[in-house]
């Protein structure tokens, strides 16, 4: 047939309807030009969140008018859509970093030079997700939906509660899953979890950890739980699936030798640390879908007291350690032989022990909670170790923090610590932290002991 400019051309190469050629990505990933028209894909074999990012248009410039598509598999694990210098913008103004659940497709439009609009059935640019929160009094766990205002509306309590006072808490990586570590037997229980809320509670294991759950701790892939507990052999680990706990992993040939306080995957799932109240206070294995490896070598300087809790940072290269003593938290390299040097400690300590931990989802912070106020302290984290402390946050927590974490968006920062409201939000930036987010309408009932947050 003749074109209006009179040029030939076959039926064969005329386009009968929109398509977008696909490009799957299971790792993070920074989109190039050639991606535009495309569905950005994140299929459900990969069981670990992700980040897609737009890269600035001094960097890639993508035409105005070009459309991508962000495709989140049913089942897949969470994926963010992040810009680095430019502008996300959804259709009700709210700027920032875009969660995507699983099932969802996201639509990207450049409208000016450095400006994108984007939409979707489900979600919004607001960090809209969950929180959990496990404290002393019954039910022992509590969660919410939570927004960027801060805590929202509490869901009903699980049918059937843990049997005593929470002391930890966890997601999924899926985010369809939570657990909690407790102070009785069955000393861990786990529920299904939806938009909905808890389910039915989970089986318990058929082998039980020996004493109280201080730490829980999912794999990235999913595919294992670990529990740190009170009693020989001081951790315990099971293969994980959507049924539930299956058969107890073999206890690691050398065990730690005091009480396990807390645990952590490192982000490539290939090693487990354990924080310890004996000596050498820090204990890490190799890490494989058959369980324990033999221990790594300790680290050459020790920490100088009782472990608490532990972190490795999100790039994999570090690890950090806090504890009773000193300078309350050690931080070392990582690699897959283990320990490396003790990295640079802190010249304004956190007061009374790294309670808990968690580094900022660049990697460029670490927050350590503890007991003593400012309850929450923030330091600048490099290579070299750790940096200069931030300023404190102008709303102090109204007691001792012992957890902390990020939403999932990295745009807010949650802590579980002693005294009403049990449980404190912040907004977060390059900066630090922000002003205070709403509390719960609901509070938790007892002391936070453990906070964790999904999608």
């Amino acid at each position: 047939y003749l074109t209006t400019d009179g040029t030939d051309e076959s039926w064969a190469d005329v386009n009968t309807g929109v398509t977008y050629p696909q490009n799957s990505q299971s790792s993070d990933y920074t989109l190039v030009i050639g991606d535009a028209g495309k569905s950005i894909f994140h299929p459900s074999s990969d069981a670990t969140a992700r980040t897609f990012t737009i890269p600035a248009n001094s960097s890639v410039p993508f035409a105005i008018g070009d459309v991508i598509l962000f495709v989140n598999d049913n089942n897949a694990a969470a994926l963010t859509i992040a810009i680095t210098s430019d502008t996300i913008e959804d259709l009700s103004g709210s700027t920032g970093s875009v969660i995507v659940n699983g099932g969802n497709v996201i639509t990207v439009l450049k409208v000016t030079a450095t400006k994108w609009l984007i939409w979707s059935q489900n979600q919004s640019a607001a960090s809209d997700g969950f929180a959990a929160v496990a404290h002393i009094t019954s039910p022992y766990v509590s969660a919410y939906a939570f927004s960027s205002s801060g805590f929202g509306s509490k869901f009903a309590n699980p049918s059937t509660l843990p049997t005593q006072n929470g002391e930890s808490v966890a997601f999924s990586p899926k985010g369809s899953e939570i657990v909690v570590g407790h102070n009785n037997s069955p000393y861990t229980t786990a529920y299904p979890w939806s938009a909905a809320g808890f389910g039915s509670k989970f089986a318990n294991p058929s082998t039980l950890p020996t004493g109280i759950g201080h730490g829980v701790s999912f794999s990235p892939s999913g595919t294992q739980l670990a529990v740190a507990h009170t009693t020989s052999p001081y951790i315990t680990a099971y293969p994980w699936s959507s049924s539930g706990f299956g058969t107890k992993f073999a206890n690691p040939s050398t065990l730690p030798t005091g009480i396990g306080r807390d645990v952590k995957f490192s982000p490539a799932g290939t090693e487990i640390a354990v924080a310890s109240d004996g000596s050498p206070y820090i204990i890490a294995y190799p890490w494989s879908a058959s369980g324990f490896g033999t221990k790594f070598a300790d680290p050459a300087t020790l920490p100088s007291g009782a472990a608490k809790s532990v972190a490795f940072s999100p790039s994999g290269d570090q690890i950090v350690v806090g504890h009773s003593g000193g300078s309350y938290v050690t931080a070392y390299s990582w690699s897959a032989s283990g320990f490396g040097a003790k990295l640079t400690s802190p010249s304004s300590t956190p007061f009374t022990g790294g309670l808990g931990m968690t580094f900022s989802p660049a990697g460029t912070e670490l927050l350590i909670a503890h007991s003593w106020s400012p309850y929450l302290s923030v330091y600048a984290f490099t290579a070299s170790g750790i940096g200069a402390k931030f300023s404190n946050p102008s709303s102090i927590p109204a007691g001792a923090g012992s957890a902390v974490t990020f939403s999932i968006s990295g745009n807010e920062v949650l802590l579980a610590h002693t005294s009403s409201p049990y449980a404190t939000a912040y907004s977060w930036s390059a900066s630090g932290l922000g002003g205070k987010l709403s509390n719960p309408s609901t509070l938790p009932t007892g002391n936070g002991t453990g906070i964790a947050f999904t999608i």
